[in-house]
């Protein structure tokens, strides 16, 4: 019986490789920049508003206490303070990583190599380009992510620090358009 069940193992595991799931959002929708600088502007009412829908969308896909990287920018820490508010998490959990804010796809990926394996999934929470950008890097397809968008990447690797180029596959897109769709 136990020689069955390596086999059924060894073909379960060919056929479904490890893997890691990788959720990138851009932040919510945020107030017109005004006299400030664009690293201070708030989320508008609306941005808000998205921001604690796709918190509500993505609660069951949440491993709690996975990373959850995040540009150290208002709009992009408020984004992230509405997702762990619906996730019932502590700020805590936010991991602001300083040179985040406009951060290319290659600083991104960075820092995901650099996380550790003990998550099976993990959270970016930054700007366009550079998120856009970084999802066709890992899967090879172009996209725009929108204002409160979210690409959710599988990504065929065992550990973050084998995640490059191509090794991952997009499996969903959420947009606040699609979240009111019945």
């Amino acid at each position: 019986m136990e020689a069955v069940l390596s086999f059924h193992c060894r073909r379960f595991c060919a056929t479904f490789p490890p893997m890691k799931r990788l959720f990138i959002v851009r932040h919510g929708k945020a107030q017109p920049q005004g006299g400030g600088s664009d690293f201070d502007r708030p989320l508008s009412a609306q941005g808000e508003a998205d921001a604690h829908a796709l918190g509500q969308w993505t609660a069951e896909a949440r491993e709690p206490g996975a990373p959850l990287c995040v540009s150290p920018a208002l709009r992009t820490s408020s984004t992230a303070q509405c997702l762990v508010d619906v996730w019932e998490e502590p700020s805590s959990h936010i991991q602001f990583e300083e040179q985040a804010y406009l951060a290319s796809d290659r600083a991104w990926l960075g820092w995901i190599n650099a996380w550790p394996d003990a998550h099976d999934n993990g959270w970016i929470v930054g700007h366009n380009p550079g998120l856009s950008e970084l999802v066709e890097r890992l899967t090879d397809q172009p996209i725009w992510l929108p204002t409160c968008g979210l690409a959710e990447i599988t990504l065929h690797v065992d550990a973050w620090a084998e995640a490059f180029a191509g090794t991952g596959r997009l499996r969903g897109l959420f947009t606040p358009k699609s979240a009111m769709k019945p």
